[in-house]
């Protein structure tokens, strides 16, 4: 009876569970197209409950009691969960099935890795090192942390090197040459060199790159063929090309010395490129000549992209019949490799099935398969031997719909419209068929415009749509790529900042060891030669004391070579003549026996002393510090002319909640001086107003990050404020804003700053007040504004 019972609780609860979950379905929002069902579990299959589950566009929901969640998607969105208790998952929606997100539990991972083995870890490493980053640096990590005491340098300079291999697969070249060159640091190995040369190449440390390739030596025949390869490259990006012509082609002589077809192949495109760049077209497609013969040896797709690039070339020379020739005799190439491999029907069936018809397709055909017939025999043989699978194309290198837009352009070009118009078609059939959104996008466009050209409205307007299509779908997967680019990103970065923790916890570690190893060694000696030791002590102990004495002495005097430099600092920042009124303005409070008064003026004066100083050594600091600072010099001045002005601070709430770093007290000299010689002798009361907003509010352009500062009073305005200045006020003045000035240069030189300041009048007389505004901009703002 009881069991009984229980299991009818169960189904209850099991029924109430689902009808919680069909009562939760989501209807579609606006600008999504499909209701994403699924599921969250562990590795073992346990459901996970109340895990947050994002989309884009502010699309959240949350997991029931049995793991299951409905959420407003489109197709090829990202959807994120995230957990307390495991890994967060990036899902990308590829399918209107029903999906099971499996989440890794974090805790447990960090104990599996922990319990690797060198090996172990780094079998893994390599393992993952092409599909999961993230994974591949955690095996990597634990490579090097887990047995810290046992590793050989040659050890860890494979870890660090498979580090670099990592960041170099990813595009992070910067992180590749830290790398590398940590692994140098444990294995001066020539292979080790010429990977950090690579990576200092890819980076753009072209000049870095060329003065480390210049110094390797010891390198295998192939290693050196590379060397010389990225030295040439280096070379030609720092346009010596003359140079670099000599590395390409020892190059070239390196690699038909060892017989290798595909990097004479291209060598000989590379060199061929460089003459085009250096204006020598003969040379140039003599090269690309050689290029093309040499690719036929090796396969079709490699022939393919050879006479794909020497069509480029073609083309740049505006030499259009040969380059459509080779763009025909590729199209044809990568038919076979389409029938070959069973996945796609040739072009000139498609152009058939569509009543497409190009003129002269046929003869070009005929002619692309009498010069394949010419091949050597040998060549044949390679070639119709070849694995067509192990060679199939990137669409992003080369494709049909490609060759046939270059086709189409390049008949455009010598005004043959008709012609022209059948490719354009073709690109765009094909394109819509193979999912490529750039090209189709290209292809209508240029669809679009010819029947604009021709009067043909309807059709424009049609073209015009699938172009419009095109271009919206291209943004989408372009920021969705780029979105899963910048997280990759900070993923990496967040790995690499773990290693060079766990190198700095391991130099300690280091030193930790070769403490004790010496105590052991005192130890041992003692044993053996007590007196001696005893006196050795002694004189050691006296030697201490002098040391630790003199760098007493030496702490000292650096600690008041300090405040000096301090006390500099403040007084170029401070006005004295502020300071010097101040405390006439605590005495006047005190001479009128108010001494609450003069109590809180003091207190914030001291305040803001107390604050000057304490960024006075800074050259950056928080814009909310700056922010406080102003506001509290402006508290003080205006307790001090209460009946001159009045003012207003605005801070834009965007520039509050972002993390900005900013010159301390830049601001108050310029605002002391619209107190002092505008507002002051202003006769009815004034208005200062003070305005910070991002830099690209007032600009108008989103990739201006900053600030923008505008300091307005309405006082007597800069001619007066000269006029009724005394000789010492003139002078005063003159070298304070020469402060400023040297102190706005020092900023742009020392910390690649771009800091403008601009003065002049605030209205359309020379008496009616005066404007400044800033400018600024800075590598140390880490400005993250959202619109």
């Amino acid at each position: 009876m009881i069991k009984q019972l229980l299991i009818l609780i169960l189904c209850l609860c099991s029924l109430n569970a689902v009808a919680q979950n069909n009562a939760s379905v989501p209807n579609r929002t606006e600008g999504t197209t499909m209701i994403l069902e699924g599921r969250v579990v562990t590795e073992d299959g346990r459901p996970i409950s109340g895990a947050d589950v994002e989309g884009r566009n502010g699309q959240y929901t949350s997991t029931n009691a049995l793991g299951y969640f409905k959420l407003p998607a489109n197709m090829g969105d990202e959807v994120t969960v995230r957990g307390l208790d495991f890994e967060t998952v990036y899902y990308r929606i590829n399918s209107y099935d029903d999906i099971e997100i499996r989440v890794v539990d974090e805790e447990q991972d960090k104990k599996n890795l922990a319990g690797l083995s060198y090996a172990t870890a780094m079998d893994s490493a390599s393992l993952y090192l092409k599909k999961d980053a993230e994974k591949t640096a955690d095996f990597l990590i634990a490579a090097l942390s887990n047995n810290p005491k046992s590793l050989s340098p040659d050890q860890e300079a494979r870890a660090y090197e498979k580090l670099g291999d990592l960041y170099m697969y990813n595009a992070q070249y910067d992180l590749a040459v830290d790398n590398f060159g940590l692994a140098i640091e444990k294995s001066r190995s020539p292979e080790l060199q010429l990977k950090k040369a690579e990576a200092l190449r890819a980076n753009g440390n072209y000049q870095q790159a060329i003065g480390l390739y210049q110094s390797i030596g010891g390198l295998t025949p192939a290693k050196e063929l590379q060397r010389l390869k990225g030295l040439a490259s280096s070379q030609q990006k720092s346009n010596k090309n003359q140079q670099a012509l000599n590395s390409f082609q020892k190059a070239l002589n390196k690699a038909e010395e060892i017989g290798d077809t595909a990097q004479a192949t291209a060598l000989n495109a590379s060199i061929a490129n460089l003459l085009n760049e250096m204006g020598r077209i003969e040379e140039a497609e003599n090269f690309y000549n050689n290029a093309i013969i040499k690719s036929k040896s090796q396969s079709p797709v490699a022939n393919a992209i050879t006479q794909s690039a020497t069509a480029d070339f073609y083309n740049s020379n505006n030499q259009y019949d040969k380059e459509i020739a080779l763009r025909k005799m590729n199209i044809y190439l990568l038919d076979s490799l389409d029938m070959q491999n069973n996945t796609r029907t040739s072009d000139r069936l498609k152009a058939q099935e569509s009543n497409v018809v190009i003129e002269s397709d046929m003869d070009d055909i005929e002619i692309a398969e009498e010069i394949l017939a010419t091949e050597p025999a040998a060549n044949t043989e390679k070639k119709s031997s070849a694995n067509f699978a192990d060679n199939e194309l990137d669409p992003k290198v080369l494709s049909k719909q490609k060759e046939q837009l270059k086709i189409a352009e390049a008949l455009k070009a010598q005004n043959k419209l008709r012609e022209a118009m059948n490719y354009y078609e073709t690109s765009l059939s094909e394109a819509e068929s193979q999912g490529d959104l750039e090209v189709k996008k290209d292809a209508a466009f240029a669809l679009y415009n010819l029947n604009k050209e021709n009067g043909n409205a309807s059709k424009a307007l049609a073209y015009n749509e699938i172009y419009t299509n095109a271009l919206n779908a291209l943004f989408e997967e372009k920021e969705r790529q780029l979105e899963v680019a910048s997280r990759k990103s900070r993923e990496l970065l967040n790995k690499q900042t773990r290693v060079l923790t766990l190198e700095k916890d391991r130099e300690l570690t280091e030193n930790k060891l070769a403490l004790i190893s010496t105590e052991r060694e005192l130890s041992q000696q003692v044993n053996q030669r007590q007196r001696w030791v005893i006196y050795s002590l002694v004189a050691l102990s006296l030697l201490l004391i002098a040391l630790a004495y003199w760098m007493y002495r030496a702490n000292q005097q650096q600690r008041i070579n300090n405040r000096l430099l301090a006390l500099k600092s403040l007084k170029s920042q401070m006005n004295p003549h502020f300071i010097f009124n101040a405390l006439n303005s605590v005495n006047s409070y005190i001479a009128k026996n108010d001494e609450r008064a003069a109590n809180k003026y003091l207190a914030d004066f001291s305040k803001l002393m107390r604050s000057v100083l304490e960024n006075s050594e800074l050259d950056f600091i928080s814009l909310e510090k700056e922010v406080e600072l102003i506001g509290l010099y402006l508290k003080l001045e205006h307790e001090r002319f209460k009946d001159k002005f009045d003012y207003q601070l605005q801070v834009d709430p965007a520039l509050a909640q972002a993390n900005l770093q900013v010159p301390p007290m830049l601001l108050q000299p310029i605002i002391e001086n619209a107190v002092w010689h505008g507002l002051r002798y202003k006769e009815e009361k004034g208005q200062l107003q003070i305005k910070m907003e991002p830099l690209a509010a007032a600009t108008g352009r989103p990739t201006d990050h900053g600030i923008y500062v505008k300091i307005v009073d309405d006082g007597i305005g800069r001619e007066k404020s000269k006029a009724i200045k005394t000789k010492h006020q003139k002078k005063r003045d003159s070298k304070g804003l020469g402060n400023i000035k040297n102190r706005v240069a020092l900023l742009n030189a020392l910390h690649d700053c771009d800091i403008q300041m601009q003065v002049g009048d605030a209205g359309l007389s020379p008496d009616v007040g005066t404007q400044v505004e800033l400018w600024i901009k800075c590598p140390k703002q880490e400005v993250n504004l959202k619109p």
